[in-house]
Order: structure tokens, then C-alpha cells, then sequence
């Protein structure tokens, strides 16, 4: 009895093996190497990059908060953020990674605006690294239309943090100096090397030398948090907007920021712009 029992058993047994095998077969596992990786590890030159493509796919250590004043539309490669101008339309990372410890450093970002959208009142926040004491934050771009009427071209001005002290060394873009056709509703970059060897900074609009400058001391202590689509006056750093009733949130698009820490060569930066990262 006990040999038949077995005998009935040993079929079941050998088929179930047979399943069991042909089930693992179908498992499929990638190549040796294949594995997704952090396409911005810690440690590179790439600091911190946002694709706006979705708070997934930004740099994994890049905290994405977006209220509804701030909305994904079609961007210059996948998504882009819409901002709407006012005082809450506006993004805040809580840091920019270790980026605030560079010396050397490369800011590129991607913007769209219309002439309709165009501000000619009030200055409109663009990009801020925050300072938890300087009004005028470590780093400041911003537009400032109190002058030019309905040209459409920008007075863009940057502002950087210098030790204890301010330079506006790259604010003076007013008049014959303004950024031609920057309300024209196509995406133009716009970029900021700065070689901490040789004091020199140099401004790129769409992937070309707009201004260079010898002798520039730019210092910050590491952003507390960064802002897009403002001052940092936005997000309550030192001020606010309700005190500063001349500022105003952009209301255009943004695409594709990234910070280095360190200087990019006039061919890296255009190759940024012919590549539209």
C-alpha cells in the first residue's frame, strides 16, 4: 500500500518541479551593468537639476512643492512650469543640494514669457537663492520694468551675494543694454559662469557671451533654500511682498534649471543651449 501511495505521489511531484521551473524561466533580469542609475550622483559637477517634468523625475534630493499658483504645461523638452505672477506663484526647494559650497559655479535656466505677460510696473522675481539676513538674498535675477514701456526687450539684472556686502556688478542692463526679444513667447536660457581662480563672471543669453567682467568677488553661504518664480521675499525670507509692494512673481514658464559647481567653458554653455538642456 505504502509503495502505491508513492508511486501516485512521484507524478504530482515531478510535475509541479516541472511548473515551478518553467515559471522561473520566464523571470527576466537585465544585463550586468544595466541597472537605472541617479543620473545626477552626489559628488559631480551637477549639483542639482530640475527637469519640471514632474516631482518624480527632478534630482531625487531636490524636495519639489508646488500650491496652485504654479501649473505643468508643455514645456521647451517635456514639461515646463506656468507661473501666474502673484505672490504665491512660486516654487521652494529647501535646499539646492551642496551647491552653496561651491567657489566656482554655473547657473542655467530656460525661461518664456510673452509681451502680454510683461510686467512694466512693478520688478518681477525670477530665480533667488535665499540669505537668511540679506535682503537681497545670496543670489538674486529678477526683471525690472519700471522703464521700457512695451519694448520686448528685459531689463534683467542679477544681484550676488559678496561676503558682507552686495555686488550688482551685472544689474546695469537698462536702456541700449537691455536683452533683446525676450518677450517674443520663445524659450531663451539664460546663464552664469563664475571662475573663482580668475574673478571672472561671465553672463550667456541663448548659449552666447552677453557680458563678461574681471575682478568680480562673489562669496555665499550655502542657500537655505531656493526659489523659482521670485524673490525670496515670497516665501517670507527676511520679508515679504505685503512690505514690498513694487515686487511681483513672474508669470511666464521655466524649464530645465541646473547648477554646477564649477565654471563651464563658453562651449559647455552653448552646447546647454544647441542641446535645449
Amino acid at each position: 500500500m505504502t509503495i502505491f501511495n508513492q508511486s501516485k505521489r512521484l507524478p504530482l511531484l515531478v510535475i509541479a518541479l516541472a511548473i515551478l521551473a518553467g515559471a522561473c524561466q520566464k523571470l527576466t533580469h537585465p544585463a550586468l551593468g544595466a541597472y537605472p542609475k541617479d543620473a545626477n550622483p552626489p559628488g559631480g559637477p551637477l549639483k542639482f537639476y530640475a527637469a519640471m517634468d514632474g516631482s518624480d523625475v527632478d534630482s531625487i534630493r531636490a524636495n519639489f512643492g508646488v500650491d496652485n499658483h504654479v501649473s505643468y504645461v508643455a514645456g521647451l523638452s517635456g514639461k515646463a512650469l506656468q507661473f501666474d505672477g502673484t505672490q504665491n506663484g512660486y516654487v521652494s526647494y529647501p535646499s539646492a543640494n551642496d551647491f552653496g559650497s561651491a567657489t566656482s559655479f554655473t547657473i542655467s535656466f530656460w525661461i518664456n514669457i510673452t509681451l502680454a505677460q510683461k510686467n512694466n510696473t512693478n520688478a518681477v522675481g525670477v530665480l533667488a537663492f535665499a540669505h537668511s539676513n540679506n535682503f537681497w538674498s545670496n543670489i538674486c535675477f529678477y526683471a525690472d520694468h519700471t522703464t521700457g514701456g512695451n519694448s520686448d526687450s528685459m531689463d534683467l539684472k542679477v544681484h550676488f551675494a559678496n561676503g558682507q556686502a552686495d555686488n550688482w556688478d551685472f544689474a546695469g542692463y537698462t536702456g541700449a543694454k537691455r536683452w533683446p526679444h525676450m518677450y517674443d513667447g520663445n524659450w531663451h536660457q539664460v546663464a552664469f559662469t563664475y571662475d573663482a581662480s580668475t574673478q571672472t563672471g561671465t553672463l550667456y543669453r541663448d548659449g552666447a557671451q552677453f557680458d563678461q567682467k574681471t575682478n568680480e568677488t562673489i562669496v555665499f553661504g550655502s542657500p537655505s533654500q531656493l526659489i523659482l518664480g521670485g524673490f525670496q521675499e515670497a516665501a517670507g525670507i527676511v520679508s515679504n511682498y505685503s512690505s514690498n509692494s513694487w515686487m511681483s512673481g513672474f508669470p511666464g514658464m521655466m524649464d530645465n534649471v541646473r547648477l554646477y559647481g564649477v565654471a563651464l567653458a563658453a562651449a559647455d554653455v552653448a552646447a546647454l543651449y544647441n542641446n535645449k538642456q
